[in-house]
């Protein structure tokens, strides 16, 4: 299901008229204003939503985003919900931030009579559509979904525009390490990693080779060629009669590590039967072989 979904989805809750321009500050209409109308609500009387999918708001583009909107105003209504005696952010809660930060009063929303579902549906939509939701954030709101709302993940991937196994696949990262879910909180690792570190057994080799991921910047590539190799090496240890090779063991890549950090260039080690085996250094250009090789010299004339 493509990004059209997503529009359709948000248009079902969401009138027309969010996508009109309005004016900075014009005159606040009353407050028995309809549900549904843009009208400029006093920023006050807003309170942030606990349920918001997403915890983490960059400050620079919140700074930025105020910088625009003290030039244009806010182009686009933000999504409120009558909570006590004021509103709650259902969509727009970037919007929110910045207006505060740009010194508005007031900003223009939509007020809508929603239930707490639809509001944390609606929140995930709209983040998930601006591709805003680290991969923590979009695990933890469908698993909130699909534990507190009761909603089967097929019915979550209707509502956000993806796959049922999509969906089942980013709600298992709730099962990582708590160290490697701060790392994709951070975004230090994407969800192609969270999805190659689950197909490792055990949750020290996870964490381990998340940590060596962030470190070195391993490509969901380069990740999938350690597990794989890992995997394989426990095969063969597994089975020591049917082959000669020795298995590739986590002391191993951390020598590899530790040669990378060294020289500063991707390392790979092999080892043959008997113990024998090979180091390779890739290298990218003559310039970088040239600093490669001065200083495999310089550490040879150390040691001498």
């Amino acid at each position: 299901m493509g990004r059209k979904a997503l529009g359709r989805g948000l248009e079902s809750l969401i009138p027309a008229a969010v996508d009109q321009e309005v004016a900075v500050v014009p005159e606040p209409r009353s407050q028995d204003a309809r549900h549904g109308d843009v009208q400029h609500v006093a920023l006050s009387r807003i309170v942030r939503n606990p349920s918001q999918p997403r915890t983490q708001f960059d400050p620079t583009t919140i700074r930025e985003l105020a910088a625009s909107i003290r030039e244009r105003g806010v182009l686009q209504p933000v999504l409120l919900r009558p909570s006590g005696d004021g509103f709650q952010i259902v969509a727009g809660e970037r919007r929110y931030l910045a207006a505060q930060d740009a010194g508005l009063s007031t900003i223009p929303a939509i007020v809508r009579s929603l239930t707490d579902r639809e509001s944390l549906v609606i929140s995930i939509i709209e983040n998930v559509q601006r591709e805003n939701l680290n991969p923590m954030d979009e695990a933890r709101a469908y698993y909130k979904l699909a534990t507190e709302y009761g909603l089967p993940h097929e019915e979550i991937g209707q509502r956000v525009g993806k796959d049922r196994s999509t969906v089942s696949n980013i709600l298992r990262f709730n099962n990582l390490p708590h160290d490697i879910q701060s790392l994709l909180e951070a975004g230090s690792l994407s969800a192609g990693h969270a999805r190659t570190l689950l197909s490792l057994p055990g949750e020290r080799a996870q964490s381990d080779l998340a940590k060596s991921a962030a470190a070195h910047g391993w490509s969901v590539r380069d990740l999938e060629e350690r597990v794989r190799r890992l995997g394989a090496g426990a095969a063969r240890n597994a089975q020591p009669r049917k082959s000669p090779k020795r298995a590739f063991s986590a002391e191993l890549m951390a020598l590899e590590d530790d040669l990378m950090r060294a020289l500063g260039s991707r390392v790979r080690i092999t080892r043959r039967r008997g113990g024998a085996g090979s180091i390779f250094i890739d290298y990218h250009s003559e310039e970088e072989l040239d600093r490669l090789v001065s200083l495999l010299r310089s550490t040879g004339d150390h040691e001498r």
